[in-house]
């Protein structure tokens, strides 16, 4: 027994310098918190995100003295749950809503500027129903929305704005679900706004206003 001391003794450091290095990679990686999100605006104009987190996360949501929200996700040594889903207003025609990693340090900030159909009806649900955007594993976003009926749809990239513009107008028009690809540009950021085209009196040229409006900004938080 004794000549296999020394052996024993080896392969015990091998194992345990394995061990450590192996728990020096997770230090230096931690896991990204925040796995998947969908930010949400239904037909009545209220605001949702629905949002996935890895294991054992920690959630918490602060609404600051601005007015902007923000969730904190932070390792916890407990089971939590992985789906999360939160309801926002629209204050002041904005609503901004954060994302903080304390795992990473890393934050991503989603800033909104649209009507609150409260004090507004009729105006921007005249056109748009509802619209969603998700962000996916692949570091691309993913817009869906609904118009109602009669309403023209033109979705075109505005170089000069660095802008995703979705236009509308009232028109003969049988589609009314659609779905694009959206890409952050080189400074981490995308901006989306619907284009809303309307005729205003006797006015023969139509007036446009750009609501809802979007921006999402930070580092590849995913």
């Amino acid at each position: 027994m004794k000549n296999f001391t020394p052996f024993l003794l080896v392969f015990s450091l091998i194992f345990a310098s394995c061990s450590s290095n192996q728990d020096e990679v997770i230090d230096t990686n931690p896991e990204n918190l925040l796995q998947s999100y969908t930010l949400k605006r239904d037909a009545n104009g209220a605001y949702s995100i629905d949002f996935n987190t890895a294991e054992n996360t920690d959630v918490t949501t602060v609404k600051n003295t601005d007015n902007s929200n923000d969730i904190i996700l932070s390792e916890a040594n407990h089971k939590t749950a992985i789906k999360h889903s939160n309801d926002f207003n629209i204050e002041e025609d904005q609503l901004k809503i954060g994302f903080l990693d304390a795992n990473k340090g890393k934050r991503m900030q989603i800033s909104i500027e649209d009507e609150d159909i409260k004090f507004h009806k009729g105006s921007v649900t005249e056109f748009l129903s509802s619209y969603s955007i998700a962000k996916n594993e692949d570091g691309t976003f993913t817009l869906n929305f609904t118009v109602n009926n009669n309403v023209t749809t033109e979705f075109v990239y505005n170089e000069e704005i660095e802008t995703y513009e979705v236009h509308l107008a009232t028109g003969k028009a049988k589609q009314q679900e659609f779905s694009r690809q959206l890409e952050m540009n080189t400074t981490n950021l995308i901006k989306l706004d619907f284009v809303n085209h309307k005729y205003e009196g006797r006015s023969e040229e139509p007036t446009s206003k750009k609501k809802p409006r979007l921006s999402i900004q930070g580092t590849d938080f995913l």
